[in-house]
């Protein structure tokens, strides 16, 4: 019985890392939602799920490879998927290109909401969250890090709070969304490119892959692993469903257009403001914030420890250019920025997922998947300690 309790426990722990990942600021703005899911109506509902699947299923194979082979960071991970050393540098462009993209959309998302609850300058709110991210990253990397994992929880909380109130203001029908959505000029109802949309979101989110990949040694057998994929498409496909289909039910909104993201690119502060619950707003603003800073941190560190290597030994402790490195990393990002949230999620999303697409998701469905076959192990002489468990 402790034996199985310990591992759900370290299933659910490892989905859990998916989850907080996935469950960032994009996600909490809403932007991302209606981009990939609501405006292909019901079918990018079903197809949000089926992003999951094919996520989940990547998941799965990329996590047994790092259990199997002991692959515990993405380095090591790429090479012995592809065989070759030199391809690791595939991930520094997937890296480079994830970070503008998550990175300078949060800092446009958190400077708008700035912007739009306090009448602060956008730069002056860029400049904050690099300002607080760069004491964190100097002074508080451990709180940080403790922290962080209870973000996913604090984002579902929120916008479970904004979902209740909205229904609750008797303005949002979803029954009369659905029945409407063929009509609406906003929503394209076609299974094929919400099919796709599925497969390029999945492929975008798939650098999560380098998160899994360091937690990976926890895993004490494949069943383990399988645990912590279903647990993880559950979870993340539930919330997806839920935002999606709240959003959809949100076009039935009296003078406020949902879909109409040029106007309003934030659909959650924007539903907030259209239905006058002003104290939800501001909770929801500090909510973002402290996701956005998250995230900056997340990356800070990230990008030290992929390219540091290039001015320093591992063991060298050099503050100063680390510094500047970070520096330089959330500037890039912070200009990123004007180019608004959503075009960095409909089209910097898109490129991503189509470079991820044979870098990580293809590779490891069929590269992974198949050196973590019983019959190539054993071809192969490779021991797999809790196959059969």
């Amino acid at each position: 019985m402790d034996k199985k309790q310990s591992a759900l426990s370290i299933a659910t722990g490892i989905a859990c890392v998916w989850m907080g990942t996935h469950f960032g600021p994009g996600v909490a703005s809403g932007t991302q939602i209606l981009q990939y899911w609501v405006k292909y109506g019901t079918f990018g509902t079903i197809a949000s799920i089926l992003a999951m699947c094919l996520l989940g299923y990547c998941l799965y194979c990329s996590m047994e490879f790092s259990r199997v082979y002991k692959t515990y960071n993405y380095g090591d991970w790429i090479q012995g998927v592809f065989g070759m050393k030199w391809v690791a540098f595939l991930f520094d462009i997937s890296f480079i290109i994830t970070m503008m993209t998550a990175l300078g959309g949060s800092l446009n998302a958190i400077a708008t909401l700035l912007q739009n609850q306090f009448g602060l300058n956008y730069w002056l709110g860029v400049a904050l969250v690099i300002v607080c991210a760069a004491l964190l990253c100097a002074f508080g990397a451990k709180l940080v890090a403790a922290a962080s994992k209870y973000m996913m929880f604090l984002v579902i909380i929120v916008l479970a709070i904004i979902i209740i109130l909205s229904f609750s203001s008797g303005q949002l029908h979803l029954g009369e969304a659905i029945a409407n959505q063929g009509s609406n000029p906003g929503i394209t109802m076609s299974f094929p490119k919400a099919l796709w949309s599925a497969v390029i979101y999945a492929a975008f989110q798939a650098t999560v892959i380098a998160n899994i990949s360091s937690v990976a040694n926890q895993l004490p057998n494949r069943s383990t692993s399988r645990k912590a994929a279903i647990i993880g498409i559950l979870g993340n496909a539930l919330m997806l469903v839920a935002l999606s289909l709240f959003l959809l039910s949100a076009t039935t909104l009296q003078g406020y257009d949902v879909l109409d993201t040029k106007t309003n690119p934030l659909p959650f502060y924007g539903i907030l403001t259209h239905l006058n619950f002003g104290w939800a707003k501001l909770v929801y603003v500090c909510t973002v914030f402290v996701a956005v800073l998250s995230t900056a941190v997340g990356f800070c560190f990230g990008g030290l420890a992929r390219f540091s290597k290039f001015y320093r030994k591992p063991e060298e402790k050099t503050p100063a250019k680390d510094a500047i490195l970070v520096a330089v990393l959330l500037l890039l990002c912070a200009f990123a920025s004007r180019f608004g949230i959503v075009a960095l999620v409909s089209t910097g999303y898109t490129i991503l997922g189509y470079v991820n697409l044979p870098i990580l998701i293809l590779p490891a469905i069929f590269l992974a998947g198949m050196k973590i076959r019983k019959s190539y192990m054993k071809a192969h002489n490779a021991d797999m300690t809790g196959v059969d468990e």
